[in-house]
This record gives C-alpha cells, structure tokens and sequence, in this order.
C-alpha cells in the first residue's frame, strides 16, 4: 500500500509531459508549416502569435508547475512519514483526475465564464486545490 500514493504522481507527470508535448508540436506547426511568426518571437516560452489553443496550452504548461508542485511535496511526505493510506491515494487520484479536467478546459475551452465574469475553469481548479489543502491538513493531523 505504501508505494501506491507514487502512482498519482507519475499520472500527474504524464500529464505534465503530454501537455508539454503537443503545446511543442503546436508550436512548430504554427512556425514551420503556418508560418505564422517572423521573426525571434517563437524562440520565447509564450509564443504570443500563436493561437487561442497554443496560448492556452503554453499557459498549462506553466500551471503544471505551480500548485502541483505542492501535490508532490505532500506525497512524498506522506510516503516518507509512512502515512499512506487509502484514503490519502483516493485524494491524490482526486486531485489528479482535477487536474487533468483543468487541463482540458483549460487548454480547449477556456473563454466561457459564469455570471459576474467569474470562470467556469475555476469551478475545476477550486476542487483540486481544496483537495490538495485537505491532503496537508490531514497530513499535519497525523504527524
């Protein structure tokens, strides 16, 4: 049981490099093929000729190494203390399977918004960031 928490996180790596490969293969096809840049402008990590979906992705890709970060801290944490439980590998798969929905919204669907302006992508990105708080809440309960 105990490596079992290691599998959340190799999915979430997985998603990490597929958002990382087809923001890549976006990019060269607006370069090369397109031909929608002149210039050194491709060259910089936000290529901002680049289309609605490639922003978005580029975005992502980013967003991969913000809060998750935090994902695989508390995971390996709770591998190191001997915490895991299956309760503990429900949550990391939760927030995986969140992230992994935000990806997609995020990279493909990401101009529709609810009343007040506020955006229907946070109503994914809100869920898995209170998952992740609850894994440290529950880990710091324990220790």
């Amino acid at each position: 049981m105990s490596t079992e928490i290691f599998y959340p996180m190799y999915c979430m790596l997985l998603l990490t490099v597929a958002v990382f490969l087809f923001t890549t293969l976006l990019r060269v096809k607006e370069i090369y093929i397109d031909k929608s840049s002149q210039g050194e402008d491709y060259r910089h990590a936000l290529f901002p000729e680049g289309s609605m979906i490639l922003r978005n992705a580029q975005k992502n890709h980013i967003n991969l190494f913000e809060y998750p970060i935090f994902f695989y801290a508390v995971c390996i944490i709770i591998f190191i203390t001997g915490n895991v439980d299956a309760y503990f590998v429900t949550l990391a798969y939760w927030f995986f399977y969140l992230r992994l929905a935000h990806s997609v919204y995020h990279i493909f669907f990401n101009h529709l918004v609810v009343a007040g302006g506020f955006p229907v992508r946070a109503l994914i990105f809100v869920p898995a960031l209170l998952t992740l708080i609850w894994m440290w809440i529950r880990l710091i309960g324990m220790l």
